[in-house]
């Protein structure tokens, strides 16, 4: 099966209007041939072609935009969050907030790498696995931090008023 997000649009783009145009010449010089005088009904059909042509390159552009809009609206959330856990971070003690800091660190870099180069699939796949043991493990202290030192964490009825 043939993945049409390996090429790019720009080849898509240029082999469909090349087997369109081609398909529309051969029906032409077929017609001709069939019946002996010029086709002056195949403007119309050039004209319909390319105008469907024009819709799904319409339709095309407005899918990328929408995507480019939500992984940009992702991006976002994600940088948001991790300098809400920085700053959060930054409250624990001395030892703990220097240990959450460096995964974050981490992480960040882990997240710039996949994001900043095309990396095979298998490294994409372990650079998100890390990515996951790091969210775990600063979880897991937070959750080892807060059953050690309830003071640290406020109830929930609590932060309501």
């Amino acid at each position: 099966m043939i993945n049409l997000d390996d090429y790019p649009l720009l080849t898509i783009f240029v082999v469909a209007l090349i087997v369109i145009l081609g398909a529309s010449e051969i029906g032409r010089l077929l017609g001709v041939r069939a019946t002996g005088r010029g086709g002056d009904d195949v403007s119309t059909l050039e004209g319909a072609t390319l105008g469907l042509l024009a819709l799904m390159i319409g339709f095309t552009f407005a899918m990328a935009l929408s995507r480019f809009e939500a992984r940009r609206d992702a991006v976002l959330n994600e940088a948001n969050a991790i300098g809400t856990t920085a700053l959060r971070a930054r409250l624990l003690p001395a030892p703990q907030a220097a240990e959450a800091l460096k995964s974050l660190r981490e992480y960040v870099q882990i997240r710039l790498d996949v994001t900043q180069g095309t990396a095979p699939e298998a490294r994409l796949k372990a650079a998100i696995v890390r990515s996951n043991e790091i969210q775990e493990a600063l979880w897991r202290n937070a959750m080892a931090l807060a059953a050690k030192d309830t003071g640290l964490v406020r109830p929930a009825s609590s932060s309501s008023r």
